[in-house]
């Protein structure tokens, strides 16, 4: 089971930014992250499908949605 999943779409500038975001971050520890093309499942298209990127932590699928920045990604991850 992944830590953290990443909703994302296809050609999605905001989701590019999301994962850039995430890599220039300074983790204690690194995360498990799965990434998940909403596009292979209708049911995330239509719940999310406005709404990518949205990370997800996996330990009580909280759920953060764009836009955040570096700092709201950190506080997220590390909670």
């Amino acid at each position: 089971m992944s830590d953290f999943y990443l909703l994302i779409k296809s050609n999605c500038p905001l989701c590019t930014q999301a994962i850039q975001l995430l890599h220039s971050l300074d983790l204690e520890e690194p995360v498990e992250l799965g990434v998940v093309d909403i596009a292979e499942q209708q049911e995330l298209q239509e719940e999310y499908g406005w709404l990518v990127p949205v990370f997800i932590r996996g330990k009580d699928d909280a759920e953060l949605r764009w836009p955040f920045d570096a700092n709201q990604l950190l506080e997220f991850v590390e909670q």
